[in-house]
């Protein structure tokens, strides 16, 4: 009898074990199967739910247990105000968290933007009143230990913070669809009867608030030692003051450095910071990853301005950051040490000592690309040039270059009596975003055998290095 009580029991611990830490898959748009999973109680909750690729899910989850979740780049659809009066919006917070959670590889989206599907739950149609927007309650609320990492948040209302909340390697935007909105209220916690100090860490991460926001953060309340930090982000936007501190709260802001601000208000003054009016975005949207970046531009006062100690590993898309300097925010641009991918190579180069002397470089197909050299021959002559090569890292060969000779433009566009003739060989090596050097070789005369070293002239829109 003792042996088949020990037996049963060896038997009941490994089931248990694996009931509290086993990973759990949940369809697409499948807020039942969600909800159940993440709202188990602690002991009993998984290690770690997944959730569909690309899926879309307008659920309401309250974790008290400790969970990590992946997205696996899902739309998380959050709940605004419907109707036509300031209601909050029903269920209520969409997202609750009183235990531990971590999120990744997130869209979160307002209702309206997503598509609908039968398998999620029943939305009014009626237009949402944008003058009431600052006047519901949080859609995300925080009270115990929350991380979102490598997510974006379009304007799905605003995180109310009382516990312990990360965020890191996260795009946050507020485009213009409503008006005075704060993106993260911050508010002491309780225990009890008694006041706890929370906490706010942003690292790796771009929040802008768009110019019809108010705040980016607010402090409501005596924040009985209440911290911020943020590290290698970047915070711009709104149309008042990034940060509004009322004079009872008691909130310690420490920069790690690295940062951009558009203004001084939230009190960090690291030596490295910088004070912008621009941080040069291009566009929002999936820039390679799962989930959307606001891009930056070439010019962007972002673009290495990191510190190495804060520089994450990754971007938000999975993009390999520098490690001797990074860029600001959540989107590498792929400048430094960041990896150059296959498309990275795409775009126009010149020789800044020789006007007219541009080599344009476009992926085609698979791993290979079209380079197009406009020169000259050693008697001035202009000519173009031209092949299709292979990619191999930051390399392109060119086997078989070719110029087109002795054509005639004729009226109305068309060429005539235009002959191909083989040129030589090109070799063009892309050492880092910015210069290139193409390695010549002719069999005609005129040309013969030579290096030209290049520097970028222009990017293609919405395209960068590490794409």
């Amino acid at each position: 009898m003792k042996r088949l009580a020990l037996f049963a029991l060896f038997l009941f611990v490994p089931v248990s074990h694996a009931l509290a830490a086993g990973v759990v898959h949940i369809a697409n748009g499948d807020c039942a199967g969600l909800s159940a999973a993440a709202n188990a109680a602690p002991g009993h909750e998984p290690s770690l739910i997944v959730l569909a690729r690309n899926g879309d899910y307008n659920c309401q989850i309250d974790v008290a247990g400790t969970i990590a979740i992946d997205g696996s780049g899902s739309k998380w659809e959050m709940q605004t105000p419907e109707g036509t009066t300031c209601q909050p919006p029903s269920p209520g917070t969409q997202l609750a968290v009183s235990g531990n959670l971590t999120l990744r590889n997130f869209n979160f989206v307002p209702a309206a933007s997503a598509s609908t599907s039968s398998s999620k739950s029943t939305k009014s149609t009626t237009p949402k009143p944008e003058f009431c927007n600052w006047i519901f309650g949080p859609v995300i609320g925080n009270s115990g230990t929350l991380v979102i990492d490598s997510s974006s948040i379009r304007d799905p209302g605003r995180i109310e913070n009382s516990g312990s909340l990360t965020l890191s390697n996260v795009t946050l935007t507020n485009p213009t669809s409503h008006g005075a909105w704060t993106v993260i209220d911050f508010l002491p916690g309780s225990s009890g009867s008694s006041w706890e100090p929370s906490s706010i860490t942003i690292t790796n991460s771009t929040l802008d608030a768009g110019e019809s926001a108010s705040l980016i953060v607010e402090g409501l309340a005596d924040g009985f030692g209440s911290t911020i930090s943020v590290a290698n982000s970047i915070l711009v936007g709104s149309s008042a003051s990034l940060c509004n501190f009322s004079s009872s709260v008691n909130v310690s802001s420490t920069s790690q450095g690295g940062n951009l601000f558009k203004d001084t208000s939230c009190g960090f003054n690291a030596a490295s910071d910088r004070v912008v009016s621009d941080a040069g975005f291009a566009d929002l949207g999936h820039h390679g990853g799962v989930v959307d970046t606001l891009a930056l531009s070439s010019s962007s006062p972002a673009i290495g301005n990191g510190l190495a100690a804060n520089c994450a590993a990754t971007d938000a898309r999975g993009a390999a950051r520098g490690q001797t300097h990074c860029d600001s925010g959540a989107y590498e641009f792929g400048g430094g040490q960041g990896k150059l991918a296959v498309s990275g190579t795409t775009g126009l180069y010149f020789n800044h000592a020789n006007n007219g002397h541009y080599v344009t470089v476009q992926r085609v197909f698979d791993n290979n690309a079209l380079v197009i050299w406009n020169t000259f021959d050693e008697n001035g002559k202009p000519a173009w040039v031209y092949g299709v090569g292979a990619i191999n890292g930051g390399s392109i060969h060119v086997e078989q270059v070719a110029e087109n000779l002795g054509g005639i433009l004729q009226p109305g566009g068309a060429v005539s009596g235009v002959t191909p003739t083989f040129w030589g060989t090109f070799d063009l090596d892309v050492s880092s975003c910015y210069t290139a050097t193409l390695n010549y070789h002719s069999t005609l005369p005129q040309f013969g055998n030579g290096t030209v070293h290049l520097e970028r002239l222009a990017f293609v829109t919405g395209l960068d290095c590490s794409q």
